[in-house]
């Protein structure tokens, strides 16, 4: 990741390809690089977090995208509003990045660093095994994930 260039939105898509379900942020990142408005960066990110908080500084608002921990209802898609509240006492996912997505967040709401819009769209994972591809119901929300997003960077785009 680099925070050279600065943009109005920032479209952070967290996971690793290599791990079933959780490369999930990528594969929607993949749909939406030639599709989304001028001023929109999209960015994958597969490591340390951290990292986060530098790439959105500059930024009206950031979409952070990932995969959510089984829950009994694979594909499922939950887009969270971060920008004034934390997340959900129920979302306690087992990360697989040194610092995790709630712990990402909640540190740059306590440093005010977070943008001033921040959203989380979550696809709910099956199997996270390193070697296996994305589980059928989580491929067929890329579509509708992929749609999802694109209507909120128009709605931001328009407003």
């Amino acid at each position: 990741m680099s925070g050279g260039d600065r943009y109005s939105v920032l479209v952070a898509a967290i996971g690793n390809p290599d791990r079933g379900d959780d490369g999930v942020g990528p594969a929607i990142a993949n749909r939406l690089r030639d599709r989304v408005p001028t001023g929109v960066r999209v960015l994958e990110c597969g490591g340390d977090l951290l990292e986060l908080i530098n790439e959105w500084t500059g930024s009206a608002a950031a979409i952070l995208i990932d995969a959510s921990d089984p829950a009994g209802d694979p594909g499922r898609i939950r887009r969270l509003d971060l920008s004034s509240s934390r997340l959900p006492a129920d979302f306690a996912q087992n990360s697989t990045h040194a610092f995790g997505l709630a712990e990402t967040v909640e540190l740059a709401r306590a440093l005010g660093q977070l943008p001033a819009r921040l959203a989380v769209y979550l696809v709910e994972g099956e199997r996270f095994e390193i070697g296996v591809s994305l589980s059928p119901r989580v491929a067929e929300a890329v579509g509708k994930a992929t749609e999802a997003i694109l209507a909120e960077l128009s709605r931001m785009a328009a407003g």
